[in-house]
């Protein structure tokens, strides 16, 4: 059987956030029993960068909840990269300045993983690739998840959406290593202009200078791609074949581990469709107009209708990335189906 998807059409923001509840009520029709507890999984943007999806949907979403009889949070782990949001205090400090406070959201925010993304649970998982999965310390704690994830490029997986949101977006520090084992980046001097912003992006401190040339010291680096995202000249190169494969389907096994035991609910927000991900800490131009907001109850179903009213798109942005890999090792290893039907609300 295929599964549902819900399509809320359209590229004013107004407007989509005037029918944002109708979206919920068709995918959220029941009333939660004994004070249930749900989290609302969001990313708190990434300072400099501004299209993400806005804190708005949020404190929509935690108070068609709360009528429903729940008690819902936010949360969000800490980065593997360095900037504001790779540690608790100053994440929640950026996450107020961009409306993710408790006053503003009407509910608790949450950061599930420790102060340094240091506190983990360990979670069994049979997977191609992972046998214990390292997730925040709080996520498995969670009985009910909705996820409020940002439909977008992605540099090392070709896009990144739900399945990257409970995979990289809830691992602790040890789980997001462990995905990005294999993407070990280079430099191409003959490219490179030595600008440096490789050098500041690196939170390993792993690029350094060597006489006339910038290297990445790969025992030092932790394969986040990040350098990838804000090199101006495209000099930072990665072997895509092996790293793109393995990081996508590591992040479906930790997806998998992460929604398994819950129930889920899950969102994707078609608007400021950008070629590369939201942790670029930098404004980006969308690549084409809003397309809308996908919600259903399979993480790979509402993942796969984004990808195909994007598709052009996202295969121009990283033309040497398949950004199918994601989606078809999720359904191999049963975290949803690909198949699925799309009712337009």
């Amino acid at each position: 059987m295929k599964s549902k998807v819900f399509f809320l059409p359209g590229a004013d923001q107004k407007t989509l956030k005037k029918r944002f509840p109708e979206l919920l009520k068709r995918l959220i029709p029941k009333d939660f029993m004994n004070n249930a507890r749900v989290g609302v999984k969001a990313h708190f943007g990434e300072k400099g960068n501004v299209t993400y999806v806005p804190a708005d949907y949020s404190r929509i979403a935690i108070q068609f909840l709360s009528g429903k009889g729940a008690k819902p949070f936010v949360f969000e782990t800490n980065t593997l990269y360095h900037g504001r949001r790779s540690n608790t205090v100053d994440h929640l400090n950026l996450a107020r300045e961009h409306g993710f406070s408790s006053d503003k959201l009407g509910a608790p925010v949450v950061i599930a993983d420790g102060i340094r993304g240091e506190s983990a649970a360990s979670v069994p998982v049979d997977g191609k690739h992972v046998t214990e999965a390292h997730l925040g310390s709080l996520v498995p704690e969670i009985p009910v998840v909705v996820g409020m994830s940002h439909f977008k490029g992605h540099m090392l997986t070709g896009f990144g959406a739900t399945i990257k949101n409970f995979s990289m977006g809830v691992a602790a520090r040890k789980g997001k290593l462990f995905m990005h084992s294999l993407s070990k980046p280079w430099i191409d001097n003959e490219k490179c202009t030595l600008c440096g912003a490789c050098v500041e992006q690196c939170a390993a401190e792993a690029i350094t200078r060597k006489a006339e040339d910038f290297v990445i010291l790969k025992e030092k680096c932790t394969g986040c791609a990040e350098c990838l995202g804000v090199c101006p000249v495209g000099a930072v190169k990665i072997h895509w074949d092996e790293a793109s494969e393995s990081a996508s389907e590591k992040m479906a096994e930790y997806a998998f581990a992460a929604c398994k035991g819950k129930e889920g609910f899950y969102i994707n927000f078609l608007v400021n469709i950008t070629a590369d991900c939201d942790c670029l800490g930098k404004k980006m131009v969308p690549v084409r107009k809003d397309v809308g907001v996908l919600a259903s109850c399979d993480p790979v179903a509402v993942d796969q209708a984004g990808f195909d009213l994007t598709e052009k798109e996202m295969r121009s942005a990283h033309p040497d990335v398949n950004p199918e890999i994601q989606l078809s090792h999720a359904a191999r290893i049963g975290l949803g189906a690909r198949d699925y039907e799309l009712e337009e609300l």
